[in-house]
C-alpha cells in the first residue's frame, strides 16, 4: 500500500514550485527591461518618418520602411569610414590595453613591495578608472593637439586605453595574484627565463581573465563617445560620435538616429552572445582561489 505524503513534503513541493516560479518571473521580467530599449530601437529604425509625429505614439509602425537605414548608408554619409574607424580603434585598444595591463599586473603580483604597496597601487588604479571623463577631456585635447594627432585614430586609441588600462591591470593582478608561485618555481629548474614562464605557463593559465579583460576593454571602447569626440570630431570620428549629427538645429532626425543606433548595437549584441560563456568562466576564476 501506498503511504499518501506527509503535510510536510506537500509544503516542501508547493515551496519549491513557488520558488521556481518567481525565479522565472523574475527572469522573464528583467529580460523585458533589459530588451524592450533595443526592440523600440529597432522598430523606430523602420518607422516612415510621419509616424514619429504621430498622435497618439505608435509602437508599432503600421508599415515598414528602410529609408532610413538607406540615408545611413548613403556614400556621402560615410557611414562605412566611420565603422571601420570604430573597428580599428576598438582593436588597437583592446590590444594594446590587455597587453601592456596584463605585463603590469604580473609585475605587481610577483614584486615583493613593502608597506602593502601593491594593494594600494592597486586600489589606485581602481580609483582612477572611476573619474568623471569630462574632467579629462580638456587635457586630451591640449595633448593630442600639442602631439600633432588631434583627429587621428592615434588620438582616439590613446585616449581610450588611458580609460581601459587601470581596470585590466585591477582585474588582471587579481588573477595573478592567485596563482601558485610553485608553477614558476618548478619552471624556473627547469631553465625557464621570466619571458617564458611568463608566456608559457602563466599566460595559458590566465587566458580566461585574459579574454575577459579583453570583452569589457572592447565593449567599452565601442561604446565610448566623448573622449572620441573631443579629440576627434571629424576624419576619425567613430560611430558614436556620428549619431550626434542627427542632432540638428531644427530638430532631432529620430529615424536614421535609430537606424544608426542599430547599426551600432547589432555587432556588440553577436560579440556579446559569442563570448558570454568565455566572460562568466573569467569572472568565475577570478572568485576560486588556488
Amino acid at each position: 500500500m501506498i503511504r499518501p505524503h506527509s503535510t510536510g513534503e506537500q509544503l516542501s513541493h508547493i515551496f519549491t514550485a513557488l520558488g521556481t516560479l518567481i525565479r522565472v518571473v523574475l527572469v522573464l521580467t528583467c529580460l523585458i527591461v533589459i530588451s524592450t530599449p533595443f526592440v523600440f530601437l529597432f522598430l523606430n529604425s523602420l518607422k516612415p518618418p510621419h509616424e514619429f509625429l504621430s498622435t497618439p505614439i505608435k509602437v508599432i509602425p503600421t508599415e515598414i520602411t528602410f529609408e532610413h537605414y538607406e540615408d545611413v548608408f548613403d556614400p556621402d554619409e560615410n557611414t562605412l569610414k566611420f565603422l571601420q574607424n570604430s573597428l580599428v580603434i576598438t582593436l588597437a585598444t583592446t590590444f594594446i590595453s590587455v597587453l601592456i595591463g596584463s605585463l603590469a599586473a604580473y609585475s605587481l603580483a610577483r614584486l615583493k613591495l613593502p608597506f602593502h604597496l601593491t594593494t594600494i597601487i592597486a586600489f589606485i588604479f581602481l580609483v582612477v578608472r572611476f573619474y568623471p571623463k569630462i574632467t579629462v577631456a580638456l587635457p586630451y585635447f591640449i595633448l593630442m593637439r600639442d602631439m600633432h594627432l588631434l583627429d587621428t585614430r592615434w588620438a582616439v586609441i590613446i585616449a581610450h586605453v588611458s580609460l581601459t588600462l587601470p581596470f585590466t591591470v585591477w582585474l588582471m593582478l587579481t588573477f595573478f595574484g592567485d596563482l601558485p608561485k610553485e608553477l614558476e618555481q618548478s619552471a624556473m629548474l627547469d631553465g625557464c627565463n621570466p619571458w617564458q614562464r611568463f608566456t608559457r605557463i602563466i599566460l595559458p593559465l590566465t587566458a580566461p581573465a585574459l579574454v575577459t579583460a579583453a570583452i569589457l576593454t572592447a565593449l567599452l571602447s565601442w561604446n565610448e563617445f566623448l573622449l572620441a569626440a573631443t579629440v576627434a570630431p571629424a576624419d576619425a570620428k567613430t560611430l558614436p560620435v556620428r549619431i550626434s549629427a542627427f542632432i540638428t538645429d531644427k530638430g532631432i532626425l529620430w529615424g536614421p538616429m535609430s537606424a544608426m543606433s542599430t547599426v551600432i548595437v547589432v555587432p556588440m549584441m553577436l560579440f556579446a552572445l559569442f563570448a558570454q560563456r568565455y566572460l562568466v568562466r573569467g569572472l568565475t576564476l577570478g572568485a576560486v582561489k588556488g
